[in-house]
């Protein structure tokens, strides 16, 4: 502790050094408005081309996907939702899983079960792209009558200026 006092001058030039250092170091940081960052979430989208009742759906075509996705490593949860045209499976994934790699697999398993469905089912395989995502923030739809040019420029003219107006939004 003596040393300290008896040297003001050293400790206050390493004090000043280290925090110009630190200034420094942070304006070279690269700033970046969204991370590259993948969520850990693929979707198994099923449609049916005639309208079922969510019981068969379930029956002839979820169950038997969710048995082999279920056999699949690093899977952490898996959630289900019916409605009479179409299912939806959500396949979350443990964080330290490669998701290229469980994409590829995953698309693996849904092409072996999916030749054992019947013929009305169409089966997909999606994940969330964030780029997608990072150029879509909001989506307007304008419906009205007198034609889609009519609507697109009543939109152009009237709605887009106003909403240019708002602060934080770029076009």
């Amino acid at each position: 502790m003596e040393f300290i006092i008896k040297r003001k001058i050293l400790i206050s030039m390493l004090f000043i050094g280290l925090t110009l250092l630190g200034y420094v170091s942070y304006k070279q940081l690269p700033v970046e408005l969204y991370p590259n960052a993948e969520l850990p979430i693929l979707f198994v989208q099923v449609n049916s081309t005639i309208e079922a009742d969510p019981e068969y759906i379930e029956n002839q075509a979820v169950i038997p996907l969710e048995g082999a996705i279920g056999t699949m490593e690093g899977i952490d949860n898996i959630e289900s939702y019916v409605n009479p045209r179409q299912a939806s499976i959500i396949v979350t994934y443990k964080d330290n899983v490669n998701s290229k790699y469980i994409f590829l697999r995953l698309e693996e398993k849904i092409n072996q079960v999916k030749s054992s469905l019947p013929d009305n089912f169409i089966v997909n395989v999606a994940k969330i792209d964030l780029q997608q995502m990072n150029n879509q923030f909001m989506e307007l739809q304008v419906r009205g009558g007198g034609g889609a040019d009519r609507i697109r420029n009543f939109a152009d003219q009237n709605i887009v200026p106003e909403l240019e107006n708002i602060d934080g939004i770029a076009n």
